[in-house]
This record gives structure tokens, C-alpha cells and sequence, in this order.
């Protein structure tokens, strides 16, 4: 799985069993956690995208797009 140094240090401070996830090379999963994470944090009350959110379709991007 092709990581970028930023987007492995997003994904450790914001999913759980991050490595895990990342040593099981399964970028499906790993998209499915970000998806979850941008969920849930990624909105703000009025159902906006807010910074954490950005990032976290970012980093999704990121992700998709390499591998």
C-alpha cells in the first residue's frame, strides 16, 4: 500500500488499530475507516464540511488514487 508520510500520520492519530489495518495492505478497509472517521467528525452542525473533514478527503484521495 503507497502511503505518503502525512497521510500515514493522519490515519494513526484518528483510526484505531491503524497499524494494523495499514500492515494488512487491504485499502479497502483502510478507505472504509477513513470514510467512517470523516463521518463522524468531518461535518460540522450544519451538515458542512469542516477542516478535519478536508483532510480526511484528502487523505482518502490520496489513497485512492495511488494504490
Amino acid at each position: 500500500m503507497i502511503l505518503s508520510d502525512s497521510d500515514k500520520l493522519f490515519i494513526k492519530q484518528n483510526i484505531l488499530n491503524a497499524d494494523e489495518i495499514i500492515n494488512s495492505n487491504d485499502v479497502d478497509l483502510l478507505l472504509n475507516k477513513i470514510s467512517e472517521v470523516m463521518m463522524f467528525e468531518g461535518f460540522d452542525d450544519n451538515d458542512e464540511i469542516n477542516d478535519f473533514g478536508r483532510t480526511a478527503e484528502r487523505v482518502y484521495d490520496n489513497i485512492f488514487y495511488n494504490n
